[in-house]
């Protein structure tokens, strides 16, 4: 069972590593490379809230399946 787990958190992080770049990619298509550097400023709390809301998810998983294996 801990091993399903760590395997669906790896999941979830790989689909959030590629959900974050695409989400990128669409705004420099839909409103330039200007609003991309908006986004990704360090004064843009936002976006960090959302990138670690993305791959939170995932990266717990992961964990509390290694946890899970440890304490076998």
């Amino acid at each position: 069972m801990a091993d399903f787990i760590k395997v669906i958190g790896y999941v979830l992080l790989v689909a959030g590593a590629l959900f974050v770049p695409a989400g990128y990619i669409g705004i420099v298509m839909t409103e330039g490379f200007g609003k991309l550097q908006e986004v990704l400023s360090p004064l843009n709390i936002w976006n960090w809230v959302a990138v670690v809301t993305t791959l939170a998810p995932g990266a717990l998983l992961v964990w509390l399946g290694d946890w899970l294996i440890a304490r076998r």
